[in-house]
């Protein structure tokens, strides 16, 4: 080994780490989602987010999604990362995987689309592929701990549905996610008992802004449904009550301004 491959060697060390680092950075889910991305100018675009973990967002999206595939071409977009995917049972037929590792399938007329293992986060998802596309954005929890940072562009959804369980905690949140003004045009689709069957205790827990929005109108109860409990979402077609409560959701949505 000669005197300048000593020399060299802290150099190339030092290359080798930025370059890692580099490529760290680029397979690593970034917590801005599509924060970058902006849809076809054609294209209806519905925000879904659940207000806790677990709440029932992707079946509250995937059956708005199905209910616009009734009128016209529909997708949904979902941002999770794979691990946390609730559509990976879901489509009938996949299609492959496409550009930027963005995984396509097919169910009802729905297309899915969902991150992969070879996802780059940083890429976007694919255009639509008919004209004037009803998309419904999966975007997973709000977060409201970080009021700066926000999963999608404030300008991209020309709604917004808030998924909640009937419960005191997803109230509280649901009361920070509006006075905080996170969501435009927000809806509210409850998983749980209807308002109006609400117990004294849970009806206590109201706060003003979610008041008004209760007294609005724009609120949609799902029942919870058994067997999407035990195996949650399949190939198989949507119960009947939940594809008729994603119905009166479309027809709210519709009347928002766009």
């Amino acid at each position: 080994m000669t005197d300048a491959t000593i020399e060299l060697t802290p150099l190339a060390a030092t290359v080798r780490s930025a370059l890692a680092q580099k490529v760290r950075q680029q397979v690593r889910p970034t917590d801005g989602g599509l924060y970058g991305w902006r849809p076809r100018y054609d294209e209806r675009v519905v925000a879904v987010a659940g207000l806790t973990g677990s709440v029932g967002a992707t079946m509250v999206s995937l059956a708005l999604a199905s209910a616009a595939a009734l009128r016209g071409p529909a997708r949904i977009i979902e941002c999770a990362p794979p691990s946390r995917s609730g559509l990976t049972a879901a489509a009938a037929a996949e299609l492959g995987t496409g550009r930027g590792g963005w995984a396509r399938g097919q169910r009802e007329g729905v297309t899915l689309i969902r991150r992969s293992s070879t996802s780059l986060f940083d890429a976007g998802p694919p255009p639509p592929e008919q004209d004037g596309t009803f998309t419904v954005l999966d975007v997973g929890d709000l977060p409201t701990g970080r009021p700066g940072e926000q999963c999608i562009a404030a300008d991209v959804a020309d709604g917004w549905v808030l998924v909640a369980r009937a419960s005191v905690p997803c109230l509280r949140q649901l009361e920070l996610v509006l006075d905080l003004g996170l969501a435009h045009n927000p809806t509210l689709a409850i998983v749980g008992t209807s308002p109006r069957r609400w117990s004294r205790r849970l009806a206590s827990a109201i706060q003003p802004r979610t008041r008004a929005l209760l007294e609005s109108g724009r609120v949609v109860t799902f029942r919870p449904d058994r067997r999407l409990a035990l195996t949650g979402l399949t190939p198989d077609p949507l119960p009947r009550h939940i594809a008729a409560s994603a119905r009166t959701l479309l027809t709210i949505l519709e009347g928002l301004p766009q």
